[in-house]
């Protein structure tokens, strides 16, 4: 398996900027499993949500017993109309302080030989749950803080592959992209206004998606450990960047320029803004 640097993280300021509760959408098992343990790990209570209900139990009783956390387990389909909202409204007797979004992953399809259903759920998975969750806990998180202050953040696990297209994942590729870019805007809106947001353009992963996707006998020395990427995740989050891109693929070579370049862009547009708000 594939090992990254681990950036470094201040657990006990974590905790105090993005608690007492965290929300993760997409916490069943994976790169989900892996941000519960280490926030469990900092004290950090948990709303862990997925479609299946037995696993969240299971993995809240699980962390309840080794850190003494609270949680709440929240049976929700990302794909499902009004998903976001109704993520929001289960946690709203709760002082939640981060938000991540963790769902979204896909199998390889041919566009035009698919079902077009599949395209809509991803859609909706990516696109119209991120957005009602995202602004539901944005709301909250501009009222945590003091004056126009806000206090909180939002993680959103995008991919390597919303950087540009791919063949056989053109829905994949362009709901992730839209993360990013959502991801990038919000930065440049809040993060003077004491709320993080983050895109990680994640790579690949050995998760059991990823073997339950890929063919008998793929090689997967070349796959990441998720818990160092989620572990970075949180540290770019609490660091204040606006997009982390862990290289992989054949273009890896170019991706750090990638990242400095967009957020070079990112701050520059923040102070070019700034003419036309005042602010």
């Amino acid at each position: 398996m594939r090992k990254l640097a681990q950036l470094p993280l201040d657990t006990a300021a974590f905790a105090a900027k993005y608690g007492p509760w965290a929300v993760i959408a997409g916490a069943s098992e994976g790169t989900g499993e892996c941000y519960a343990q280490e926030l469990a790990g900092m004290g950090i209570n948990l709303v862990l949500v997925s479609r299946r209900a037995d696993a969240l139990q299971v993995l809240g009783e699980k962390l309840k017993d080794e850190f003494g956390i609270e949680y709440r387990a929240v049976a929700q389909d990302l794909t499902e109309g009004g998903a976001g909202t109704k993520i929001v409204e289960a946690a709203s007797d709760l002082d939640v302080g981060l938000y991540i979004s963790n769902a979204g992953a896909d199998g390889f399809h041919g566009f035009f030989e698919d079902d077009v259903s599949s395209a809509h759920r991803l859609v909706a998975m990516n696109i119209s749950t991120l957005i009602d969750a995202a602004n539901g806990f944005g709301r909250k998180f501009l009222g945590r803080g003091e004056g126009a202050a806000g206090r909180g953040g939002v993680i959103v696990m995008a991919s390597g592959a919303g950087l540009g297209g791919q063949p056989n994942l053109a829905m994949y590729s362009a709901t992730k992209a839209f993360e990013i870019n959502l991801a990038e805007s919000l930065w440049a809106e809040y993060n003077e206004r004491g709320i993080d947001v983050i895109a990680v353009c994640a790579p690949l992963m050995d998760t059991p998606t990823l073997r339950r996707t890929v063919p008998e006998g793929f090689d997967l020395s070349q796959a990441c450990d998720p818990s160092h990427v989620t572990h970075n995740a949180l540290a770019g989050l609490q660091a204040g960047e606006p997009l982390q891109i862990i290289p992989d693929g054949p273009d890896q070579d170019l991706q750090p320029a990638v990242e400095a370049a967009r957020k070079a862009r990112l701050v520059g547009f923040v102070e070019f803004n700034k003419q036309f708000t005042g602010g």
